[in-house]
């Protein structure tokens, strides 16, 4: 694996690649972790101003618990609400016609005063049992919206799932497709190893960009120790010119995208529902 980082000398300048790491005073463990993104000819050029720009690096296992379930928890509550909603509608309709329908934002307000099963208890006249569908997704709807701190993100992303319906099986499989290509374009870049660091599974957060002055970034932990400077940035090696490539490239990608707005997207899909239906109708003719 070694092969994924380049030799250099300690005395070697910083350069774009270079991994950097900022260890916690009190413990010596590692608190920061980073790549310089910074473009080599504008360090040499001094066009940077003395100033690196990083991008993070948290361990696989982080990411995961941490942005990873929490976007996750997002997509899963904007995917179900829809039919939770409609199912306490329609149950509410039935003893009070005339009622503003349940929204997505107005569930999660009343999620917040009240438990699900007194939601529930609300909407149909008579207690839920525990094992009722309506019930189950209205718990995991919860859980999607909750913000309880004593639990984190993934524990309750998979209590969700497990109150949808998907099995253990099923949930290590979708945090695998997690770092698969295909699904979409990803903020992030997987690093399988880093030097010096415990463990195996690193990821890149592209999105955290940061800048750090040159008199504060060490060229290694000792440099950083003389200047009774322990708790400083300091080098720890170097990613190959394939890899370091790579993240700048996707990097640019991902800030260089351009977002549309809505009322163009949903043109578009019309636009494509519209056709689908052609298509199909002067086949169904044809025939």
């Amino acid at each position: 694996m070694t092969g994924f980082f380049t030799p250099i000398e300690d005395t070697e300048e910083v350069r774009q690649g270079d991994i950097i790491c900022k260890l916690n005073s009190e413990t010596g463990k590692t608190e920061k972790l980073g790549i310089v993104i910074t473009a080599d000819c504008d360090i040499a050029q001094r066009k940077a101003g003395e100033r690196y720009t990083w991008v993070e690096v948290v361990p696989m296992t982080t990411y995961v618990e941490g942005p990873w379930a929490q976007e996750q928890l997002r997509k899963l509550s904007e995917r179900r609400s829809k039919a939770i909603c409609e199912h306490l509608d329609a149950q509410i309709r039935k003893h009070i016609p005339g009622l503003m329908a349940v929204t997505h934002e107005s569930l999660v307000q009343w999620l917040r005063s009240k438990t699900a099963e007194e939601i529930l208890a609300s909407a149909t006249g008579k207690a839920p049992n525990a094992n009722d569908k309506p019930l189950r997704d209205l718990q995991g709807f919860a859980l999607t919206v909750s913000n309880d701190e004593t639990q984190s993100a993934l524990t309750r992303l998979k209590a969700a799932w497990t109150l949808f319906g998907l099995d253990e099986k099923n949930q290590q499989e979708n945090v695998r497709n997690a770092f698969k290509d295909g699904g979409g374009f990803q903020d992030y870049f997987v690093l399988p190893e880093l030097p010096r660091q415990d463990g195996l599974g690193f990821v890149v957060m592209l999105r955290s960009m940061w800048t750090i002055m040159a008199p504060d970034l060490y060229l290694t932990e000792q440099d950083a120790r003389i200047h009774d400077r322990p708790d400083a940035f300091h080098r720890l090696g170097r990613l190959n010119d394939g890899i370091r490539f790579s993240i700048t490239q996707k990097l640019a990608f991902l800030f260089s995208r351009i977002g549309m707005p809505k009322t163009f997207e949903s043109a578009c899909e019309t636009a494509t529902e519209l056709t689908v239906e052609e298509l199909f109708k002067k086949n169904v003719q044809g025939a």
